[in-house]
């Protein structure tokens, strides 16, 4: 039996060397080699790892705290391969609108309150709801406020990475020395232009009360809001009428004219410097408005320390705190939709990546994690933290900008020097204002 098996074999054998084992058959082809991109794609990519694109969008600092927040991230996902993307601010919102175009937009965005109206109505950003239901994203820690911010027409689109309020910053020393009251939580108008001018009144001719806030588009809105309507309507046309804005800028130049505010020439001095160079560092003012998340960028370049209150009430008007954030959502197209939900959901609930993260945009949208953190982050944000909590139920967000809305942005600031120069009354600033911002918006 063994003869007869390695008879066999070698007539086999014998066969194949001679090319008989079928003349029929094709030849066989010898495949190309790989590219040295292939090469690296297979090595750099196995089939079980799948790539998200994520962006964002600022200087170096924010992208350094992005990329360290990202790597941590990316080490407690082994099964995702991190892809990352980022712009400068003025370039990020033209290069973001051109990938949305060609279908090839970054699977997770980031997003402002500003914004995120505008992608959800073109169909561009997915539901995130199912990936909550399935406890894909966890959210029971949040804010309630915080998590409809991130609604459009009653769907989840977005959630936040962080947000703030506008807030009303006070120089307690100089209030003290002046013989005012701190202010209370609830101020109104009339009680801001009191101490305001009363400050003026009792620290000098070169010492004002606040910071000339008379051109702040969203601070006029949330004026507007106060009175239950909004700087724009759903249709994109203007929200208010004349005589709101009559209101508005009578305040601020009432003030201007007894001291509360500086005149026009010393304010355009410092229109445009930051917080280092900013007025309220100088000393030259007692209070200004800005974002709550702005809290330790003033105080680190002031030796004085900071109180923070809500922006001023309108007595008898709609309870009302003007919310800004930043927040996360997921392209409409994306092949990998379940992998972005789960980065996003370490973002915004592991305890490292928010250390590192931090309150770059404000306190985050789970409490829980705001409350782990507190051990870890500066002084002057316990005290943002404190005054979130206390204004977030009135904290809602607005009517999405309609296009040309930068445009018309600039027309109030400019009517406020106009005003402040005294080139024209108030009555007849605003009646240009209407007559040109009506222009833009009709476009």
């Amino acid at each position: 039996m063994k003869k007869l098996w390695i008879t066999s074999l070698a007539i086999c054998l014998t066969l194949m060397s001679a090319g008989c084992s079928g003349s029929s058959l094709p030849k066989a082809e010898t495949a190309p080699a790989p590219t040295a991109n292939e090469k690296k794609d297979t090595k750099e990519t196995p089939a079980a790892v799948k790539e998200v694109r994520v962006s964002w969008y600022g200087d170096a600092n924010r992208t350094k705290v992005y990329n360290d927040t990202f790597d941590i991230i990316q080490k407690k996902l082994p099964h995702i391969k991190i892809i990352r993307e980022f712009a400068s601010s003025a370039e990020y919102w033209n290069k973001l609108n051109t990938q949305v175009a060609g279908g090839n937009a970054p699977d997770l965005m980031v997003f402002t309150l500003d914004n995120i109206n505008d992608f959800a109505k073109r169909n561009q950003l997915l539901d995130l709801q199912p990936f909550v239901d399935q406890g894909v994203i966890d959210i029971k820690s949040f804010n309630p406020t915080i998590v409809d911010s991130g609604k459009v027409n009653g769907k989840l689109y977005s959630v936040s990475q962080g947000n703030s309020i506008k807030a009303s910053y006070y120089n307690k020393a100089m209030f003290k020395k002046a013989g005012v009251s701190e202010p209370s939580f609830d101020w109104t108008w009339e009680d801001y232009s009191r101490s305001m001018i009363a400050i003026h009144d009792a620290l000098g001719k070169t010492v004002w009360g606040s910071e000339d806030m008379g051109g702040t588009s969203n601070l006029m809105q949330a004026f507007f809001k106060q009175r239950g309507k909004d700087l724009y309507k759903e249709d994109g046309s203007l929200g208010f009428e004349k005589a709101d804005m009559i209101d508005w800028f009578t305040i601020w130049d009432t003030m201007r004219q007894k001291g509360g505010i500086p005149p026009a020439d010393v304010s355009a001095e410092y229109a445009g410097k930051n917080e280092v160079e900013g007025i309220l560092a100088s000393g030259k003012v007692a209070a200004t408005m800005s974002s709550s998340n702005r809290m330790k960028l003033f105080q680190d370049v002031m030796k004085d320390e900071l109180g923070i209150v809500r922006v001023p009430t309108t007595k008898g008007g709609t309870e009302f705190d003007l919310l800004a954030g930043v927040y996360s959502s997921i392209y409409v197209k994306s092949k990998v939709a379940k992998e972005t939900a789960e980065i996003i959901n370490l973002f915004v609930n592991d305890l490292e990546a928010a250390k590192v993260f931090g309150e770059l945009y404000g306190p985050v949208g789970s409490t829980k994690i705001m409350k782990d953190i507190e051990p870890f982050i500066d002084p002057s944000l316990k005290k943002v933290n404190e005054f979130q909590i206390a204004v977030s139920k009135n904290a809602l967000p607005t009517v999405a900008y309609p296009t040309g809305s930068n445009a018309v942005n600039k027309l109030i600031s400019t009517a406020n020097e106009a005003i402040g120069f005294k080139q024209k009354s108030v009555s007849q600033a605003v009646d240009d204002f209407f007559v040109e911002a009506q222009k833009i918006l009709k476009k």
